[in-house]
Protein backbone atom coordinates (compact mmCIF):
# COMPACT_ATOMS: atom_id res chain seq x y z
CA UNK A 1 0.00 0.00 0.00
CA UNK A 2 2.72 2.18 1.03
CA UNK A 3 5.01 1.78 -2.17
CA UNK A 4 1.86 2.28 -4.33
CA UNK A 5 0.98 5.59 -2.78
CA UNK A 6 4.48 6.51 -2.84
CA UNK A 7 4.99 5.45 -6.87
CA UNK A 8 1.72 7.27 -7.63
CA UNK A 9 2.88 10.40 -5.48
CA UNK A 10 6.00 10.75 -7.58
CA UNK A 11 4.38 10.36 -11.10
CA UNK A 12 1.89 12.89 -9.86
CA UNK A 13 4.35 15.59 -9.06
CA UNK A 14 7.04 14.44 -11.75
CA UNK A 15 4.02 15.78 -14.30
CA UNK A 16 4.64 19.27 -13.72
CA UNK A 17 8.09 18.76 -14.20
CA UNK A 18 7.87 16.88 -17.20
CA UNK A 19 5.17 19.36 -19.02
CA UNK A 20 7.38 21.82 -18.57
CA UNK A 21 10.27 20.07 -20.18
CA UNK A 22 8.74 19.23 -23.49
CA UNK A 23 6.89 21.56 -25.09
CA UNK A 24 8.34 20.62 -28.50
CA UNK A 25 7.86 17.18 -28.28
CA UNK A 26 3.98 17.08 -29.13
CA UNK A 27 1.72 19.86 -30.50
CA UNK A 28 0.81 21.46 -27.73
CA UNK A 29 -3.25 22.65 -27.11
CA UNK A 30 -2.70 26.55 -25.37
CA UNK A 31 -4.48 25.93 -22.56
CA UNK A 32 -4.81 28.74 -19.92
CA UNK A 33 -4.73 28.14 -15.94
CA UNK A 34 -7.96 28.85 -14.59
CA UNK A 35 -8.36 32.15 -13.21
CA UNK A 36 -10.61 31.88 -10.34
CA UNK A 37 -12.48 30.20 -8.01
CA UNK A 38 -15.85 28.93 -9.24
CA UNK A 39 -17.09 27.72 -5.65
CA UNK A 40 -20.22 30.40 -4.95
CA UNK A 41 -19.96 31.92 -8.16
CA UNK A 42 -23.32 33.06 -10.55
CA UNK A 43 -22.16 30.49 -13.77
CA UNK A 44 -25.32 30.88 -15.35
CA UNK A 45 -25.04 34.54 -16.95
CA UNK A 46 -22.75 34.10 -19.71
CA UNK A 47 -23.26 30.34 -19.94
CA UNK A 48 -22.39 28.83 -23.04
CA UNK A 49 -25.01 26.32 -25.36
CA UNK A 50 -27.64 26.43 -27.49
CA UNK A 51 -29.29 29.78 -27.34
CA UNK A 52 -33.16 29.85 -27.43
CA UNK A 53 -33.84 33.75 -27.49
CA UNK A 54 -32.39 36.56 -25.66
CA UNK A 55 -32.66 34.77 -22.01
CA UNK A 56 -32.75 30.92 -22.25
CA UNK A 57 -29.66 28.93 -23.11
CA UNK A 58 -30.39 25.06 -23.45
CA UNK A 59 -27.14 22.52 -23.17
CA UNK A 60 -26.79 19.32 -22.81
CA UNK A 61 -25.36 15.72 -23.08
CA UNK A 62 -25.95 12.03 -24.24
CA UNK A 63 -23.16 9.58 -22.98
CA UNK A 64 -23.29 5.51 -23.82
CA UNK A 65 -21.03 3.46 -22.46
CA UNK A 66 -19.84 0.21 -23.12
CA UNK A 67 -18.55 -1.55 -20.07
CA UNK A 68 -16.77 -5.37 -19.62
CA UNK A 69 -16.60 -6.17 -16.13
CA UNK A 70 -14.02 -9.48 -15.29
CA UNK A 71 -14.68 -10.45 -11.75
CA UNK A 72 -12.24 -12.33 -9.23
CA UNK A 73 -13.70 -15.98 -8.21
CA UNK A 74 -15.09 -13.99 -4.37
CA UNK A 75 -18.34 -11.83 -6.40
CA UNK A 76 -18.73 -8.02 -5.94
CA UNK A 77 -21.14 -8.35 -3.15
CA UNK A 78 -24.73 -6.88 -4.46
CA UNK A 79 -24.45 -7.78 -7.91
CA UNK A 80 -26.94 -10.35 -9.12
CA UNK A 81 -25.17 -11.38 -12.45
CA UNK A 82 -24.26 -14.91 -12.73
CA UNK A 83 -20.86 -15.83 -13.38
CA UNK A 84 -17.74 -13.69 -12.99
CA UNK A 85 -18.06 -11.66 -16.16
CA UNK A 86 -20.24 -9.08 -17.11
CA UNK A 87 -21.01 -6.78 -20.07
CA UNK A 88 -23.36 -4.26 -20.88
CA UNK A 89 -24.60 -1.11 -22.49
CA UNK A 90 -25.40 1.79 -20.58
CA UNK A 91 -26.72 5.47 -21.26
CA UNK A 92 -27.36 8.82 -19.21
CA UNK A 93 -28.41 12.07 -21.36
CA UNK A 94 -29.02 15.25 -19.87
CA UNK A 95 -30.77 18.55 -20.96
CA UNK A 96 -30.04 21.81 -19.14
CA UNK A 97 -31.74 25.01 -18.81
CA UNK A 98 -30.73 27.96 -17.88
CA UNK A 99 -32.30 31.32 -17.75
CA UNK A 100 -31.18 34.69 -17.03
CA UNK A 101 -33.46 37.49 -16.07
CA UNK A 102 -31.10 39.26 -14.26
CA UNK A 103 -30.77 39.71 -11.29
CA UNK A 104 -32.65 36.74 -10.71
CA UNK A 105 -31.39 33.60 -12.59
CA UNK A 106 -32.18 30.16 -12.75
CA UNK A 107 -31.48 26.53 -14.01
CA UNK A 108 -33.26 23.48 -14.61
CA UNK A 109 -31.77 20.05 -14.83
CA UNK A 110 -33.79 17.60 -16.72
CA UNK A 111 -32.12 13.83 -16.96
CA UNK A 112 -32.36 9.79 -17.88
CA UNK A 113 -31.60 8.42 -14.29
CA UNK A 114 -31.08 11.48 -12.73
CA UNK A 115 -29.89 9.72 -9.33
CA UNK A 116 -27.19 8.19 -10.80
CA UNK A 117 -27.44 4.97 -8.37
CA UNK A 118 -29.57 3.00 -10.15
CA UNK A 119 -29.57 0.78 -13.58
CA UNK A 120 -33.35 1.64 -13.72
CA UNK A 121 -34.36 4.23 -16.82
CA UNK A 122 -35.86 7.14 -14.86
CA UNK A 123 -36.45 11.06 -16.55
CA UNK A 124 -36.59 13.35 -13.53
CA UNK A 125 -35.35 16.95 -12.36
CA UNK A 126 -32.45 15.91 -11.33
CA UNK A 127 -31.94 20.15 -10.33
CA UNK A 128 -33.68 23.25 -10.31
CA UNK A 129 -33.21 26.75 -8.47
CA UNK A 130 -33.56 29.98 -8.80
CA UNK A 131 -30.98 32.39 -8.03
CA UNK A 132 -30.89 36.52 -6.66
CA UNK A 133 -28.05 38.14 -6.84
CA UNK A 134 -27.62 40.80 -4.90
CA UNK A 135 -24.48 42.35 -6.30
CA UNK A 136 -21.72 40.72 -8.47
CA UNK A 137 -20.10 38.84 -5.59
CA UNK A 138 -23.13 37.74 -3.27
CA UNK A 139 -26.32 35.64 -4.30
CA UNK A 140 -29.40 33.28 -3.00
CA UNK A 141 -29.89 30.18 -4.40
CA UNK A 142 -32.98 28.16 -3.61
CA UNK A 143 -34.25 25.12 -4.84
CA UNK A 144 -33.25 21.54 -5.47
CA UNK A 145 -29.45 21.98 -5.63
CA UNK A 146 -26.40 19.86 -5.99
CA UNK A 147 -24.31 19.69 -3.01
CA UNK A 148 -20.80 21.12 -2.80
CA UNK A 149 -18.30 19.22 -1.42
CA UNK A 150 -16.05 17.38 -3.65
CA UNK A 151 -13.50 17.93 -6.48
CA UNK A 152 -15.39 15.74 -8.83
CA UNK A 153 -18.06 17.43 -11.63
CA UNK A 154 -21.89 15.90 -11.23
CA UNK A 155 -22.01 15.56 -15.03
CA UNK A 156 -19.85 12.82 -17.44
CA UNK A 157 -18.73 15.97 -19.91
CA UNK A 158 -16.99 17.52 -16.58
CA UNK A 159 -15.15 14.30 -15.32
CA UNK A 160 -11.17 12.86 -16.10
CA UNK A 161 -12.26 9.63 -16.97
CA UNK A 162 -15.36 7.83 -18.35
CA UNK A 163 -16.22 6.51 -14.52
CA UNK A 164 -16.66 8.25 -11.42
CA UNK A 165 -13.61 7.87 -8.43
CA UNK A 166 -15.20 6.53 -5.87
CA UNK A 167 -16.52 2.79 -5.63
CA UNK A 168 -16.40 1.45 -1.95
CA UNK A 169 -18.20 4.01 -0.14
CA UNK A 170 -21.25 3.99 -2.50
CA UNK A 171 -21.09 0.17 -2.49
CA UNK A 172 -21.46 0.21 1.65
CA UNK A 173 -24.21 3.23 1.28
CA UNK A 174 -25.98 1.65 -1.45
CA UNK A 175 -26.14 -1.63 1.25
CA UNK A 176 -27.40 0.72 3.86
CA UNK A 177 -30.38 2.21 1.35
CA UNK A 178 -31.08 -1.44 0.56
CA UNK A 179 -31.96 -2.01 3.62
CA UNK A 180 -33.77 0.72 4.73
CA UNK A 181 -35.90 0.32 1.16
CA UNK A 182 -39.20 -1.33 3.13
CA UNK A 183 -42.08 1.13 3.36
CA UNK A 184 -41.26 2.29 6.90
CA UNK A 185 -38.36 4.37 5.83
CA UNK A 186 -39.01 5.32 2.62
CA UNK A 187 -38.56 9.06 3.48
CA UNK A 188 -35.50 7.92 4.34
CA UNK A 189 -33.82 6.05 1.26
CA UNK A 190 -33.39 8.58 -1.75
CA UNK A 191 -30.18 10.14 -0.65
CA UNK A 192 -27.50 7.67 0.38
CA UNK A 193 -25.11 8.71 -2.45
CA UNK A 194 -21.65 9.17 -0.55
CA UNK A 195 -20.00 11.55 -2.27
CA UNK A 196 -22.56 13.42 -4.67
CA UNK A 197 -26.29 14.44 -3.61
CA UNK A 198 -29.30 16.71 -4.95
CA UNK A 199 -31.11 18.29 -2.28
CA UNK A 200 -34.04 20.60 -1.42
CA UNK A 201 -32.82 24.02 0.22
CA UNK A 202 -31.71 27.59 0.19
CA UNK A 203 -27.66 28.46 0.34
CA UNK A 204 -26.06 31.94 0.44
CA UNK A 205 -23.13 32.34 -1.92
CA UNK A 206 -20.40 34.66 -2.23
CA UNK A 207 -17.75 34.88 -4.60
CA UNK A 208 -15.06 37.40 -5.65
CA UNK A 209 -12.85 35.27 -8.12
CA UNK A 210 -10.14 34.52 -5.81
CA UNK A 211 -12.11 33.46 -2.44
CA UNK A 212 -15.36 31.74 -3.18
CA UNK A 213 -17.59 31.26 0.09
CA UNK A 214 -21.32 28.88 0.49
CA UNK A 215 -23.00 27.65 3.25
CA UNK A 216 -26.39 25.46 2.74
CA UNK A 217 -29.94 24.76 4.54
CA UNK A 218 -31.03 22.09 3.26
CA UNK A 219 -34.28 19.26 4.35
CA UNK A 220 -31.75 16.50 5.07
CA UNK A 221 -28.22 15.94 3.47
CA UNK A 222 -27.98 12.33 3.08
CA UNK A 223 -31.01 10.77 4.95
CA UNK A 224 -34.32 12.49 5.34
CA UNK A 225 -36.66 14.72 3.40
CA UNK A 226 -38.78 16.32 6.24
CA UNK A 227 -37.33 19.81 7.25
CA UNK A 228 -36.84 19.70 11.32
CA UNK A 229 -34.53 19.67 13.73
CA UNK A 230 -33.97 16.41 13.97
CA UNK A 231 -33.41 15.96 10.28
CA UNK A 232 -31.91 19.28 8.98
CA UNK A 233 -28.93 19.24 6.92
CA UNK A 234 -26.19 22.03 6.66
CA UNK A 235 -22.35 22.23 4.79
CA UNK A 236 -20.24 25.06 4.78
CA UNK A 237 -16.74 25.33 2.24
CA UNK A 238 -15.05 27.79 1.08
CA UNK A 239 -12.44 28.22 -1.79
CA UNK A 240 -9.12 30.31 -2.38
CA UNK A 241 -7.36 30.69 -5.72
CA UNK A 242 -4.10 31.02 -4.41
CA UNK A 243 -2.13 32.18 -7.75
CA UNK A 244 -4.05 31.39 -10.93
CA UNK A 245 -4.45 27.31 -11.75
CA UNK A 246 -3.68 26.57 -8.21
CA UNK A 247 -6.60 26.37 -6.26
CA UNK A 248 -7.29 24.72 -2.45
CA UNK A 249 -10.98 23.81 -1.09
CA UNK A 250 -12.32 22.65 1.97
CA UNK A 251 -15.69 22.00 3.21
CA UNK A 252 -17.87 20.50 5.94
CA UNK A 253 -21.62 18.55 5.93
CA UNK A 254 -23.98 17.55 9.06
CA UNK A 255 -26.92 15.85 8.70
CA UNK A 256 -29.01 14.93 11.75
CA UNK A 257 -30.86 11.51 11.54
CA UNK A 258 -33.84 10.68 13.56
CA UNK A 259 -36.40 7.77 12.78
CA UNK A 260 -38.52 8.69 16.29
CA UNK A 261 -41.41 10.58 13.34
CA UNK A 262 -41.22 7.27 11.40
CA UNK A 263 -41.57 4.96 13.75
CA UNK A 264 -42.02 6.51 17.47
CA UNK A 265 -41.18 3.15 19.47
CA UNK A 266 -37.79 3.30 17.20
CA UNK A 267 -35.48 6.20 19.15
CA UNK A 268 -32.40 6.34 16.77
CA UNK A 269 -30.68 9.54 16.85
CA UNK A 270 -27.51 10.02 15.07
CA UNK A 271 -25.76 11.91 12.64
CA UNK A 272 -24.03 11.93 9.38
CA UNK A 273 -20.92 14.01 8.37
CA UNK A 274 -18.04 14.61 5.86
CA UNK A 275 -15.21 16.79 5.56
CA UNK A 276 -13.85 17.22 2.69
CA UNK A 277 -10.45 19.01 1.07
CA UNK A 278 -9.14 19.10 -1.88
CA UNK A 279 -5.84 21.22 -3.86
CA UNK A 280 -5.54 21.54 -7.60
CA UNK A 281 -2.72 22.67 -9.69
CA UNK A 282 -3.55 23.53 -13.36
CA UNK A 283 -0.37 24.33 -15.21
CA UNK A 284 -1.69 25.07 -18.55
CA UNK A 285 -2.70 21.72 -20.29
CA UNK A 286 -1.86 19.67 -17.14
CA UNK A 287 -3.97 19.03 -14.00
CA UNK A 288 -2.77 18.03 -10.66
CA UNK A 289 -5.55 16.93 -7.86
CA UNK A 290 -5.01 15.30 -4.01
CA UNK A 291 -8.46 14.96 -2.83
CA UNK A 292 -9.34 13.54 1.00
CA UNK A 293 -12.83 12.93 2.28
CA UNK A 294 -13.50 11.87 5.99
CA UNK A 295 -16.83 10.42 6.79
CA UNK A 296 -18.78 9.69 10.23
CA UNK A 297 -21.94 7.56 9.23
CA UNK A 298 -24.17 6.53 12.24
CA UNK A 299 -20.92 4.64 13.51
CA UNK A 300 -19.47 3.62 9.66
CA UNK A 301 -16.01 5.40 9.17
CA UNK A 302 -15.54 5.89 5.80
CA UNK A 303 -12.20 7.64 4.59
CA UNK A 304 -10.84 7.96 1.12
CA UNK A 305 -7.98 9.39 -0.65
CA UNK A 306 -7.55 10.47 -4.27
CA UNK A 307 -4.68 11.43 -6.67
CA UNK A 308 -5.19 12.42 -10.31
CA UNK A 309 -3.01 13.69 -12.81
CA UNK A 310 -4.75 14.58 -16.46
CA UNK A 311 -2.93 15.95 -19.78
CA UNK A 312 -4.09 17.88 -22.51
CA UNK A 313 -1.38 16.26 -25.26
CA UNK A 314 -3.40 18.56 -28.00
CA UNK A 315 -6.55 19.18 -29.44
CA UNK A 316 -7.56 15.89 -30.15
CA UNK A 317 -5.88 13.74 -27.21
CA UNK A 318 -5.79 13.45 -23.56
CA UNK A 319 -4.79 11.32 -20.96
CA UNK A 320 -5.48 10.46 -17.26
CA UNK A 321 -4.12 8.53 -14.38
CA UNK A 322 -6.40 8.22 -10.96
CA UNK A 323 -5.49 6.33 -7.56
CA UNK A 324 -8.65 5.66 -5.04
CA UNK A 325 -7.78 4.15 -1.92
CA UNK A 326 -10.75 4.01 0.65
CA UNK A 327 -11.02 2.79 3.81
CA UNK A 328 -14.45 1.60 5.40
CA UNK A 329 -14.36 0.62 9.56
CA UNK A 330 -17.80 -0.35 11.48
CA UNK A 331 -18.39 -1.65 14.68
CA UNK A 332 -20.03 -4.63 13.46
CA UNK A 333 -17.29 -6.18 11.00
CA UNK A 334 -13.89 -5.50 10.45
CA UNK A 335 -14.74 -3.45 7.53
CA UNK A 336 -12.98 -3.19 4.17
CA UNK A 337 -10.82 -1.28 2.45
CA UNK A 338 -9.51 -0.74 -1.64
CA UNK A 339 -7.42 0.39 -4.22
CA UNK A 340 -8.12 1.50 -7.40
CA UNK A 341 -6.18 2.86 -10.71
CA UNK A 342 -7.51 4.28 -13.56
CA UNK A 343 -6.36 4.87 -16.71
CA UNK A 344 -7.95 6.87 -19.70
CA UNK A 345 -7.67 7.82 -22.61
CA UNK A 346 -10.25 10.74 -24.10
CA UNK A 347 -10.09 11.90 -27.61
CA UNK A 348 -11.85 14.90 -28.96
CA UNK A 349 -13.00 13.92 -32.66
CA UNK A 350 -15.15 16.70 -33.20
CA UNK A 351 -16.00 19.60 -30.84
CA UNK A 352 -19.27 18.17 -29.91
CA UNK A 353 -18.47 14.45 -29.91
CA UNK A 354 -15.96 12.39 -27.75
CA UNK A 355 -14.71 8.98 -28.09
CA UNK A 356 -13.32 7.65 -24.72
CA UNK A 357 -11.19 4.74 -23.09
CA UNK A 358 -10.49 3.16 -20.03
CA UNK A 359 -8.84 0.40 -17.88
CA UNK A 360 -9.45 -0.04 -13.87
CA UNK A 361 -8.46 -2.02 -11.74
CA UNK A 362 -9.88 -2.34 -8.01
CA UNK A 363 -9.37 -4.92 -5.43
CA UNK A 364 -10.92 -5.23 -1.93
CA UNK A 365 -9.67 -6.67 0.88
CA UNK A 366 -11.91 -7.58 3.48
CA UNK A 367 -13.50 -10.87 4.92
CA UNK A 368 -14.20 -12.15 1.33
CA UNK A 369 -11.37 -10.33 -0.63
CA UNK A 370 -12.40 -9.59 -4.13
CA UNK A 371 -11.01 -8.05 -7.14
CA UNK A 372 -13.01 -6.57 -10.49
CA UNK A 373 -11.02 -5.80 -13.65
CA UNK A 374 -13.01 -3.10 -15.80
CA UNK A 375 -13.04 -1.96 -19.31
CA UNK A 376 -15.08 0.55 -20.83
CA UNK A 377 -15.83 2.70 -24.16
CA UNK A 378 -17.30 5.71 -24.28
CA UNK A 379 -19.24 7.88 -26.75
CA UNK A 380 -20.09 11.48 -25.84
CA UNK A 381 -22.09 13.90 -27.53
CA UNK A 382 -22.12 17.36 -25.97
CA UNK A 383 -24.46 20.20 -27.15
Amino acid sequence: MKLIISTLTALFFSGAFLSAQMPGMVTMQQASASQGTTLGANTTSGAAGIALGNRVVMRGYVDFQYGYQTKSENPVPGTTVAGPDQSDFKTKSDIDFLFDFSPVTGEVHLALNPNHDTSEDQIGVEQAFARYSFNRDFHITFGRQLTSLGFEDDETPGLHSVTKSYSLADLKMAKIRKDLDTATFTNLRSKLNAHQNYNDGIRANFNNGRFGFILGLYDGYWMGEDFDTDNVGIDVAASLMIVPGLEYRIGYAHNGVSLKHVLPALSIEDSITQFNTWLTYQPGNLTLTLEYDKYDNMGMDISDIMLLANYQFSDLIAASIRYVYEDVQTGLTEGADSDRITLAVLFSITQNFGLNLEYSHWAVNEENDFSVNEFYVQGLLTF
